[in-house]
């Protein structure tokens, strides 16, 4: 990915959803779900290490040394997942059995939402390029910028899940430890 911020990493992932149309949604939106809940884990993860230098082995998606750069990164990468993955994987939930007419009746929230969620990124990139040693002292306190984007994206996904069908829900929210 070359995006240097959120909003063009969104274009990106819009021209890539373009170039491979999904049949099928709810598979995606399931991985989707579960890797946004482990970048905030991670975000959990780097805090704890700031107050408690031991805990920076427990780290999974980026080493203590390159934190800041995981933290500057992941927010482009969401932002890319929303516009290749998320947006996309709503609208192919036909193939997973929702009524086009529901989709399409939705999909002007989705959309809306997911603008909210990208400008949200957007500014937590801006408020820590340049900063990262106040994001690590938020971090320090239990707050972070990084932390409450990632969220939202986590909270905008559920409000997206819940307006599908609940056979759909099902797919999507299986039962921990449990294999497709």
């Amino acid at each position: 990915m070359k995006a240097k911020t959120c909003s063009e990493a969104f274009a990106e992932g819009q021209t890539f959803s373009q170039k491979y149309p999904r049949t099928q949604g709810a598979y995606k939106l399931a991985e989707r779900l579960e890797l946004v809940e482990d970048w905030r884990q991670e975000v959990i993860r780097i805090a704890k290490a700031l107050v408690h230098p031991p805990s920076r082995y427990d780290l999974t998606r980026c080493t203590y040394q390159d934190k800041r750069i995981w933290l500057r990164g992941i927010l482009i990468h969401a932002a890319y997942e929303l516009s290749a993955s998320i947006t996309p994987s709503f609208k192919a939930l036909a193939g997973d059995g929702m009524p086009r007419s529901q989709i399409k009746q939705h999909l002007p929230h989705v959309q809306r939402r997911c603008q909210e969620v990208l400008q949200e990124l957007e500014r937590a990139r801006q408020t820590i390029e340049g900063r990262i040693r106040e994001e690590y002292d938020r971090m320090r306190y239990g707050e972070s910028v990084v932390g409450d984007a990632l969220t939202h994206a986590r909270e905008m996904l559920g409000e997206m899940i819940d307006l599908t069908p609940p056979d759909i829900q099902r797919q999507i929210y299986r039962p921990v430890g449990e294999v497709i």
